[in-house]
């Protein structure tokens, strides 16, 4: 079974939800799964970008206002 962790990012404004969910990711495992949430819609698109260019999976992204979710596989 793959572990799954959880990160919520609420109240916090860029670039610390970005260095939150980077360090965290630095202490995982290869495969385990990261649950990020957060309520500063930019924030969210700024950690999609910044794991677009890593080899880290995004296996799912959902915006609703500006709540945001990532479930991100390690690579």
């Amino acid at each position: 079974m793959t572990e799954s962790y959880k990160l919520d990012c609420s109240g916090l404004v860029c670039p610390m939800p970005v260095a939150k969910t980077k360090r965290r990711l630095l202490e995982m495992k290869s495969g385990e799964i990261l649950e990020v949430t957060g309520d500063y819609a930019e924030a969210g698109e700024n950690i999609k970008r910044y794991l677009e260019k890593r080899e880290h999976k995004i296996l799912e992204y959902k915006t609703e206002g500006e709540n945001y979710y990532l479930k991100i596989q390690k690579a």
